[in-house]
């Protein structure tokens, strides 16, 4: 089977990108099974006298990539919300491709970079078209229903986009853009919702329920760290005479949960009793919030933080088979966090905010805790509660199952192309 597999970014130079990951690791499981995967991506790529969307080819790792560069912007259009809902040279670019590689199933990952109306050629194409949602761009030019960085939104029919982007477009064009979207989407024969807090999220934006699927993304960073870590350690007791290790993994981008995490190690009753481990790298207007933060912090409190900087996945053994707790506390509605997947993976317990798909992951009292959004206070309960019963973290560890593989993630996929 022909798969064309459309996305945002490429590997290596994107491989901190998660999307970009699964996609490349998802198409060689499908190389594997006897498929040709292809992979048509935004790219950075430019060439003078080039136009727009120019496309060429590359191998990555057996893999045929198709970069389209020479793009008007490099990722978001806040600007020009028209043009990332119908942009002609994007579609004539997107077409050429189509018809070079013959592909029989579109699989749309990311549209961000593109434009809306490539799914509307896939079909003119002839080609069963599947859309998977790892994010929320086709509903919001943010891409994550978070307004102005700060609090969650139910998008362009309740807030003010122009206002959240600050560009004084005013919203009706944000709205449109909206319109266009949820039309691509509904013009797919698939629509694959990576949790169930996603499917409900885009049916609340319009999505044709009978459409809609819940498919969760197998992952094969998760599926080492079981192999590595996690087979062991969720059959063993969490046994040692030092404080308990918590960690933060992931971007310190503040609606990943940073501050929140910041505030309930400062809140916590009991501070000699964990070791709070940060890993991940920011911006330096985080740094300044985060240096901010910590000027409000007892010295008792203060101590009990480590903060290790950037990470790769190279990295995660290390980091995560050092500690007792994974803390995954983000603000957004975050799509299918690879962060807890990973956690859970490693055979750690995770504490983790009830919204997007963490409820998916994490069964509050089975697997992990579950804590309400932006609540500082609970989640410092939380931690106090694991900190002073070993017994209890031994326990979750136990409940922890196998994560999905990625070859089973690949059978299911099979079915949606087939139309089973």
């Amino acid at each position: 089977m022909r798969i064309l597999h459309v996305g945002w970014g490429y590997p290596p130079q994107w491989s901190g990108c998660g999307p970009v990951i699964y996609v490349h690791n998802l198409a060689l499981a499908q190389a594997r099974a006897g498929d040709r995967p292809m992979v048509a991506c935004a790219s950075d790529r430019t060439g003078e006298g080039r136009p727009r969307y120019d496309p060429s080819a590359e191998g990555i790792d057996g893999i045929p990539y198709v970069h389209l560069g020479n793009r008007p912007v490099h990722m978001h259009d806040h600007f020009d919300p028209g043009r990332e809902a119908c942009d002609p040279d994007c579609v004539a670019a997107f077409e050429h491709v189509l018809k070079e590689t013959g592909a029989e199933v579109v699989h749309v990952h990311n549209l961000v970079g593109l434009s809306f109306d490539v799914v509307a050629a896939a079909r003119r194409h002839g080609a069963r078209v599947l859309t998977s949602l790892h994010n929320y761009f086709p509903v919001c030019s943010r891409d994550d229903l978070f307004f102005a960085g700060a609090e969650r939104c139910g998008g362009p029919g309740e807030r003010s986009c122009s206002n959240c982007l600050g560009t004084g477009l005013g919203d009706e064009p944000y709205r449109e853009r909206h319109r266009a979207g949820v039309e691509a989407l509904n013009a797919s024969d698939v629509v694959l919702a990576v949790s169930t807090r996603v499917a409900e999220i885009y049916r609340a934006q319009g999505v044709r329920p009978e459409i809609l699927v819940v498919n969760r993304i197998g992952s094969v960073a998760a599926e080492a760290l079981w192999q590595q870590l996690g087979r062991q350690r969720v059959a063993a007791p969490t046994a040692h005479d030092g404080p308990l290790r918590l960690v933060f993994f992931g971007s310190l981008a503040p609606r990943k949960g940073i501050v929140s995490f910041l505030q309930a190690v400062r809140g916590l009753a009991h501070p000699e009793r964990v070791e709070a481990h940060v890993y991940g790298g920011a911006s330096p207007e985080v740094v300044e919030t985060i240096t901010a933060a910590l000027r409000t912090f007892s010295p008792a409190h203060a101590g009990r933080l480590v903060f290790h900087g950037g990470f790769t996945q190279a990295d995660l053994v290390g980091a995560l088979g050092q500690a007792d707790v994974a803390v995954l506390p983000p603000r957004w509605e975050d799509n299918g966090p690879q962060t807890v997947m990973e956690a859970l993976a490693a055979g750690l317990p995770v504490i983790g905010s009830r919204v997007g798909g963490i409820p998916d992951l994490v069964h509050d009292g089975r697997n992990g805790v579950l804590v309400e959004d932006g609540d500082s206070a609970q989640l410092s309960a939380a931690i106090d509660r694991l900190s002073g019963d070993t017994a209890l973290v031994t326990e979750l560890r136990r409940g922890i199952e196998p994560p999905l593989t990625m070859e089973e993630h690949r059978q299911a996929l099979d079915r949606h192309y087939r139309g089973v």
